[in-house]
């Protein structure tokens, strides 16, 4: 069914309308589209004019500036670090130094909007009640619980009271939809339906329909679950645009002692370390620059009490198994997110990049101690959301063990336990997505979920190319599996469509040449002499001249090599074929 059939209507959200309109809630009855906001005109927008003027002059004069609540209906001011002149000036006034967030009254409609009255009416269109019904039930059961950006409780309950002069968040509203159907609907109604919620969701963005900009994070947040490969609609936009909204809000910032209700502070911190995952979680894909440098923040670390109204749908023991996952994936992601900028920062030297690999092999030693038996390998499979932590596990495993592309024309130097972490990241992260992949889960994976596998299916095409037709075998069944999850995700996600059709072609020809006996026939000694590969033992691989034919690898031999290190390998013999150097741009 098309979203814009048995529609009912719904109208401007009486916290973000012009001034010329008068309130107005939603219609569950089916009247078709709402009518436009229109622009101000006359007596009301030479007042706008002066309201906006005068703007700063009212915010400073406030009699109450440190003990106005800040709640709705009240702007809130981030006054910026100590040199900005906005804070110098409210110091002046303020008690409390550690404030950073103050009230301020709203700004005229038409400075936080952008052309209001060209808004098509299509954007303001709900689905009939019982599919909006649907899709919010399978969004806050299947994704809010393991990424709470919205506050259930709160949304829910704006949303069954039917009040015109406190409805939930319209642009928040058609995001969320859109990720619902993701979840819930098959193709081709899914396509459909993620396509135009997406359409209205963006157009309402667009125009900057909402004038609560908290809704604006949130959306932007939702919007990742969009596939576009381009560089301005995919993940990585969106998670960039998403940030510098919480950056003009303060969120990085400790909102504790200033007077937003408390609510909105568990709101605002939960924002901020969900804009820190996917932050680093983006960058690690795409090869980025992050958005967020930690050390510009002071937002204290989540606490189990944040989560208070946050995930009503499930039952307790559920409930405590989603903070968790949260809890520890928000620590894994400050690892990752240190990674990115010590061990492959683009100033780094060879000794700083050594020192970040032991510094990062050392805090996943201890985040993996830390885990709760719940959430620990093995124990992992029991819900979606936990089951997202390893795969982020592995996939950081393998990135900052596999040997660097940059000196593949000449000897890498490899310790012996960097193979063994690269192929038992990828052997757990095969056995990990295939369990979800087979209890049919896999759409409630977000976009990491690719960028994970894509790195895996690299690491197994590597496993493929080996001398040894047995631990080829084995290699292959896990990269089969593994290809098998990643069609499951391209029905949902365009660019791991696009990842599918690479690891297709090169699949193929591997198993052929198997098949022919023709793997490895430059072998210089015993096929199973690269078994100690992966239990660590010293070995040499030759360089073929023509490397990415699997038909003429080099042979695999124990032989120490001239240089005396017991671990140098020409790894141009395993990683990867012409298939890959021929790939471009991938972003997720």
């Amino acid at each position: 069914m098309s979203p814009g059939d048995s529609s009912q209507a719904i109208l401007p959200n009486p916290r973000t309308q012009p001034e010329n309109l008068s309130p107005a809630g939603h219609s569950m009855s089916n009247q078709g589209p709402s009518r436009r906001p229109s622009r101000t005109s006359g007596s009301a927008s030479d007042n706008g004019d002066t309201l906006m003027r005068r703007h700063l002059v009212e915010m400073l004069s406030q009699e109450d500036i440190d003990q106005r609540v800040i709640e709705k209906g009240v702007r809130v001011t981030y006054v910026g670090q100590e040199f900005s002149n906005i804070n110098y000036l409210v110091r002046h006034r303020a008690q409390n130094g550690a404030v950073f967030h103050y009230p301020s009254n709203q700004l005229p409609r038409r400075y936080t909007t952008h052309e209001l009255d060209r808004i098509p009416s299509d954007a303001f269109v709900l689905p009939s009640r019982p599919i909006v019904d649907e899709l919010l039930e399978q969004y806050f059961l299947h994704i809010n619980p393991g990424c709470p950006i919205v506050d259930e409780e709160l949304f829910m309950g704006q949303y069954r009271a039917r009040d015109p002069d406190n409805p939930p968040s319209l642009l928040v509203l058609q995001a969320a939809l859109m990720v619902g159907a993701h979840v819930s609907k098959e193709r081709p109604e899914r396509d459909e339906l993620k396509a135009t919620f997406f359409r209205r969701a963006k157009m309402l963005f667009d125009a900057r329909f909402e004038w609560n900009l908290d809704s604006m994070v949130q959306a932007a947040l939702l919007m990742t679950w969009h596939s576009e490969t381009s560089e301005e609609g995919n993940s990585y936009h969106w998670v960039g645009v998403a940030v510098r909204t919480a950056f003009g809000l303060g969120m990085h910032r400790d909102c504790g002692p200033s007077t937003l209700i408390p609510q909105e502070k568990r709101i605002w911190k939960r924002l901020w370390w969900i804009l820190v995952q996917y932050d680093a979680i983006v960058a690690l894909s795409s090869g980025r620059p992050l958005a967020i440098n930690l050390a510009d923040a002071d937002v204290p670390t989540l606490e189990r009490t944040d989560f208070v109204g946050a995930i009503a749908c499930l039952d307790r023991d559920s409930v405590g198994q989603a903070i968790d996952f949260i809890l520890h994936q928000t620590q894994l992601c400050c690892i990752i997110a240190q990674v990115v900028r010590e061990r492959f920062g683009l100033n780094a030297n060879v000794n700083q990049r050594k020192s970040a690999l032991r510094r990062a092999d050392q805090q996943l030693a201890e985040w993996q101690f830390q885990l709760p038996q719940s959430l620990r390998h093995g124990s992992s499979y029991r819900s979606t959301w936990s089951a997202m932590l390893h795969p982020t596990y592995s996939n950081l495993s393998i990135l900052l063990h596999r040997p660097s592309p940059t000196t593949l024309s000449n000897t890498t130097v490899v310790r012996p336990e960097d193979m063994e972490i690269c192929a038992l990241a990828a052997a757990s992260m095969a056995g990990l997505f295939e369990t979800v992949w087979r209890r049919k889960q896999l759409a409630h994976f977000n976009v990491s979920a690719i960028s994970s596998l894509f790195t895996g299916l690299i690491q197994l095409s590597a496993e493929m190319r080996v001398s040894n037709p047995v631990l080829v075998a084995n290699a292959i069944r896990r990269f089969d599996t593994a290809l098998d999850v990643l069609r499951s995700l391209a029905e949902h996600w365009l660019n791991a469509d696009i990842i599918l059709r690479l690891f297709e072609d090169s699949s193929e020809r591997v198993r052929n040449e198997l098949r022919l006996g023709r793997a490895a026939l430059r072998t210089t000694v015993s096929t199973t002499a690269v078994q100690p590969l992966l239990e660590g033992a010293s070995v040499s691989v030759e360089r073929s001249a023509n490397w990415h034919d699997t038909s003429s690898l080099a042979g695999i031999t124990t032989d120490t090599p001239a240089n005396g290190d017991p671990m140098s390998i020409d790894w141009t013999n395993v990683y990867w074929d012409s298939a890959l150097l021929d790939f471009g741009n991938m972003t997720a």
